[in-house]
């Protein structure tokens, strides 16, 4: 179970940020079928409301949106490249922060 979860986390990883989600986007459009799309979809905005609501009540809110979101982004290349937007900014944030 965690060996599948290694490589997949290994392909995403290895893309330069700025490019991962739209990647992932790629990659997740190649197999496609209208039910995972649906399930994918559904999901990532049953998780997306989960994180939101978890931002104000006790529980990992922000990590359970970015679950959401990426889940969403496998489906749609707009939220693809919001993500691939948003990890760019996070990176220059967190580099700047540092020093």
């Amino acid at each position: 179970m965690f060996d599948g979860f290694r490589k997949r986390w290994e392909r995403f990883a290895s893309k330069p940020r700025g490019r991962r989600f739209r990647a992932h986007h790629v990659r997740m459009r190649e197999g496609r079928h209208v039910l995972r799309t649906v399930l994918a979809f559904g999901f990532g905005f049953v998780l997306l409301g989960a994180g939101l609501a978890m931002l104000v009540l006790p529980g990992p809110g922000l990590l359970t949106c970015l679950v959401g979101a990426a889940l969403i982004a496998g489906e749609s290349l707009l939220v693809a490249r919001w993500l691939d937007w948003l990890d760019l900014r996070a990176e220059r944030l967190w580099a700047r922060w540092r020093g």
